[in-house]
């Protein structure tokens, strides 16, 4: 059976799989000794989520009615608070803090519906890197090519390997920088950043207010669609589906489409030839506003001026040493930035969303690929400033969809067998449905 959560709901809803079953299978997975399970959840609700699916299963038996998603299982990233439990976000300064009084908003929520948690999966410390790696609680690595080792990506590391691993049918990351998207797409998964004020940001650790935004992660489209709207609030219904033929998309031609690894440009562009066949019209434009800016993984940025702010009692006390190195280094980099610049750096924004919204206003969506290059190797970045230039590769295309607030997801596109691709998806601001509508149409061509 395809993880899919619909599936999945309709089987243990029918009684031909019970909820028990389910979550034994994600628990099995969970502690394979030859899988990635110890490196993928910082902590793991073995108990909890039995004893969550036996109730499930009996309350099944008595002919109850039960949440439409009830005994789906679902990972959360250490980012979001648990009632009775400490939210770390992947790091030890915080193991010693005092357990959350209530769940987030979006974890409730999604209990609500029923799914049952299986875990907080790992992550990049305080979700400040695109990499994944995690000096504390270890490397979750993308399921392609693990021989070599290669990264899951950043920071929603742990997310994306336990759907990727079938130890969770989906899962709930973070999107500041492409934290959901890199992840991804490194994993051969489906990626959504929501539209930032379309996510309750109660109970979910900060990295940059401005920027954060929830998102789900999951094996296809539809399952994206059901954990967005019941997160912001809905009902948990999968969009209906835009017919493919003469729907437009704009591929921002410039840096975003420069320097692409061999295997990237090859599955992108039999991707557009797919979607030409199916009756699409893609066409190049010049974004300038975007090719004026630096791209937005630069020390000196909204983001790391908030990630400072956030920071600074800590990285001015005596707990500094127990920060990563690499990640502490990135977050002294918002120490200097003047309220003037801050300020300024809001107004350019502005323009810049202003600017692209006309050019691109004719377009359903903009297709660009998810990163420049496919996982790479943790044997090739050995020393911080390695670290710190893969860092910024491997968020310069996702980094914009932020900047600019639009909705983005990622679908993979690449041939089975080889290495995760992502094709990313971008639409409108604050028109996150209406996206995922289109990405539910066009998903079975891209993929191919």
């Amino acid at each position: 059976m395809t993880y899919l959560i619909e599936n999945i709901a309709r089987h243990i809803a029918d009684g031909s799989l019970s909820a028990s079953d389910h979550i034994e299978t994600c628990l099995a997975a969970i502690d394979d000794k030859n899988g990635q399970g110890q490196n993928t959840f910082i902590e793991t609700y073995h108990d909890r989520a039995r004893a969550e699916a036996d109730a499930v299963d009996t309350a099944r038996k008595n002919g109850w009615i039960l949440p439409p998603f009830a005994g789906v299982s679902l990972s959360i990233k250490d980012l979001f608070d648990v009632a009775g439990e400490v939210t770390k976000a992947g790091s030890i300064l915080l193991a010693d803090s005092p357990p959350a009084n209530a769940d987030a908003t979006i974890i409730a929520r999604l209990r609500q519906a029923g799914f049952i948690l299986i875990g907080r999966t790992n992550m990049t410390e305080f979700a400040f890197s695109g990499l994944g790696m995690n000096a504390h609680y270890g490397n979750p690595l993308s399921p392609y090519d693990r021989a070599t080792g290669r990264v899951s990506g950043g920071s929603s590391s742990g997310s994306a390997v336990s759907v990727s691993d079938k130890m969770a049918a989906a899962t709930i990351g973070s999107d500041t920088g492409g934290s959901t998207r890199a992840p991804a797409s490194y994993c051969g998964i489906v990626g959504l950043k929501p539209s930032t004020a379309r996510m309750p940001s109660d109970g979910v650790f900060p990295l940059s207010p401005s920027f954060d935004a929830a998102g789900p992660m999951g094996n296809s489209v539809a399952c994206v669609s059901i954990i967005d709207s019941i997160i912001a609030g809905g009902s948990g219904i999968r969009e209906t589906a835009f017919a493919a033929a003469g729907l437009r998309l704009a591929i921002p031609d410039g840096y975003l489409m420069e320097d692409l690894d061999t295997d990237i440009a090859a599955a992108f562009d039999a991707a557009i030839d797919r979607l030409h066949g199916a009756g699409v019209h893609v066409q190049k434009i010049r974004l300038d506003a975007l090719e004026a800016m630096r791209p937005s993984n630069n020390p000196k940025s909204i983001v790391s001026a908030e990630a400072y702010a956030v920071h600074r009692h800590w990285l001015d006390s005596d707990h500094s040493e127990k920060y990563d190195p690499f990640i502490g280094r990135r977050l002294r980099g918002g120490a200097d930035i003047l309220a003037a610049d801050y300020i300024d750096m809001f107004e350019k924004r502005d323009a810049v969303c202003h600017a692209i919204k006309m050019q691109t206003r004719g377009f359903d969506a903009l297709m660009l690929p998810t990163t420049p290059g496919i996982a790479p190797a943790i044997a090739d970045m050995p020393t911080i400033e390695k670290q710190l230039a893969m860092n910024a590769r491997s968020l310069r295309n996702t980094a914009i969809s932020n900047y600019l607030d639009r909705p983005t997801i990622t679908i993979p596109c690449h041939q089975h067998g080889t290495a995760p691709v992502g094709l990313s998806l971008m639409g409108s601001r604050h028109h996150d449905r209406r996206l995922l509508a289109i990405a539910e149409g066009l998903e079975a061509i891209i993929r191919g």
